[in-house]
């Protein structure tokens, strides 16, 4: 299952975002929860800030130990391609405003914005640095990578 994880850089403590219409799990240990071989877990082990997982909907009340994915936020298009990462519409705005907001905690205005699905490509990509931008203008052209890192400045 697809894991979308994104650290924001610098942050001391992590935000709470309890309204979101899917589920963000946050934490301090830059630890992915890709299992068992996480693609980017030296790209996260190499920085300082909070990490924040993001979940489809129904896992907003999950109990502890359950798996944590983000299948359900994925277009039909981007599931059946496996090569792009595309949003559902309806998660879009939420995610724009999640990652703005992410922007604005970092202390350094970067964060590490990483996918990772055993389906998707089987290279990983490590982008150039992109502003928050260029990453919704990727995304909505297909462009946006599946197994990528793509590190974000403001």
């Amino acid at each position: 299952m697809p894991s979308i994880e994104i650290v924001c850089v610098g942050q001391v403590s992590p935000t709470g975002f309890g309204r979101l219409p899917f589920a963000v799990e946050s934490g301090m240990e830059l630890k992915s929860h890709r299992v068992p071989r996480p693609r980017f877990q030296q790209d996260l082990a190499a920085l300082r800030g909070c990490i924040y997982h993001i979940g489809n909907p129904d896992l907003r009340s999950r109990r502890a130990g359950r798996v944590f994915f983000a299948w359900d936020l994925l277009s039909v298009r981007s599931r059946s391609a496996a090569k792009y990462l595309e949003f559902k519409p309806v998660f879009v705005l939420a995610l724009q405003d999640l990652l703005g907001g992410l922007i604005e905690a970092s202390p350094a205005r970067e964060l590490l914005f990483t996918s990772d699905w055993q389906f998707g490509p089987p290279r990983s990509y490590r982008s150039p640095a992109i502003t928050l931008r260029e990453l919704w203008s990727l995304h909505d052209s297909y462009k946006l990578r599946l197994n990528a890192a793509y590190p974000v400045h403001g």
